[in-house]
């Protein structure tokens, strides 16, 4: 072998094994805006991101900001322009952006948000993905959060017309339409907003998962609470990554990551959020006693009543997005229905 031939093999070896090492080292900044000690994040998040690292041989790490890297209304957008590697959060903090994640919103869907998230990865391979939703980033995860109950400061909801006048804490467009109908007046809000919201008086009550009153150690501020069984509302969530960063994670790593996420990480963060509801409505039942209800049938008529108009909107959309809104949706529940029991 000549000179040259030596010398080129050794700048191809060389640099394979630079973009080999290149490669296989990556830390990756994951945008903490939930608070760090919630079951979501040291349970579901925090475990998720310890196995990444142990499937890829700590070759890549994740590690969660200090602070904020974006707010969580900006979580998506924060991933994909690489401000954020890694983001979690509720769709519906981007109001008209994900469109088609709306359909898990509607009442009276999820018992058990475990079984519900198996289902809503499905849903989102097989409808919502070959639209396009969410090409710009890699989705390692979808996933809904415990069905909503009401949680007032005062005064229950127990009647239809109990919500006119109440100034009502909403985090979706979907949820703020329905109670508009209903008489109430709808307040956005996010989650780390809801403490002051309450303290201050600037809302009634607010819709959301018992345990987030736990969580976000707000539930001394709530007095009446009326379940609605299969929520009023459900969260649609994502786990994404940024594409240029996984695409300088390894093909062996990223498989190695794939296997552990998708309709894996979506079960377990609804799971987890299912149980840990399911703790805190014990806890409330027990300090609230007779001021932790049920719905009643004409209640329960009247919420469904409520969001005629944004289920028939949001078939609409979903044929603009080209797809069938009613199969989508009966896959969706057929998915649930043959996956496990609800309790």
């Amino acid at each position: 072998m000549n000179i040259l031939s030596k010398l080129v093999l050794g700048i191809v070896f060389f640099g394979g094994m630079v973009g080999s090492s290149f490669a296989a080292d990556v830390t990756l900044r994951y945008n903490q805006w939930f608070p760090s000690q919630h079951w979501s994040q040291k349970e579901g998040l925090y475990k998720y991101f310890e196995e990444i690292e142990k499937v890829t041989e700590g070759r890549v790490k994740v590690r969660p900001s200090a602070k904020p890297l974006a707010p969580p209304t900006k979580n998506y957008q924060a991933v994909l322009s690489g401000i954020a590697d890694i983001a979690w959060g509720p769709h519906g903090y981007t109001p008209g952006a994900f469109l088609l994640t709306e359909m898990v919103e509607f009442p009276f869907l999820t018992y058990d948000a475990g079984v519900s998230s198996r289902a809503y990865w499905r849903t989102y391979k097989q409808f919502f993905e070959p639209t396009g939703m969410q090409k710009g980033v890699v989705t390692l995860a979808m996933h809904v959060t415990s069905g909503g109950n009401i949680h007032m400061r005062t005064e229950a909801i127990l009647k239809p017309e109990d919500f006119s006048g109440q100034k009502m804490r909403v985090q979706t467009s979907v949820m703020g339409g329905a109670l508009k109908s209903l008489g109430a007046v709808p307040i956005s809000g996010s989650l780390p907003e809801l403490r002051e919201f309450l303290s201050r008086g600037v809302i009634d009550g607010t819709m959301l998962s018992d345990e987030l009153l736990y969580g976000f150690k707000v539930h001394k501020y709530i007095k009446k609470v009326t379940r609605i069984p299969g929520g009023i509302f459900t969260n649609s969530a994502f786990v994404i990554m940024n594409k240029k960063k996984w695409a300088i994670i390894s093909e062996k790593d990223r498989l190695a990551i794939m296997e552990i996420s998708g309709e894996k990480l979506s079960e377990r963060m609804g799971r987890l959020w299912h149980e840990n509801d399911i703790e805190a409505r014990e806890k409330l039942k027990k300090s609230l006693g007779g001021d932790y209800q049920v719905a009643s049938k004409s209640l329960i008529k009247a919420i469904d009543k409520s969001f005629e108009e944004g289920r028939k909107s949001w078939f609409e959309k979903a044929k603009e997005e080209g797809i069938d809104g009613q199969q989508a949706l009966d896959y969706y529940q057929e998915q649930v229905k043959n996956l496990g029991p609800q309790s």
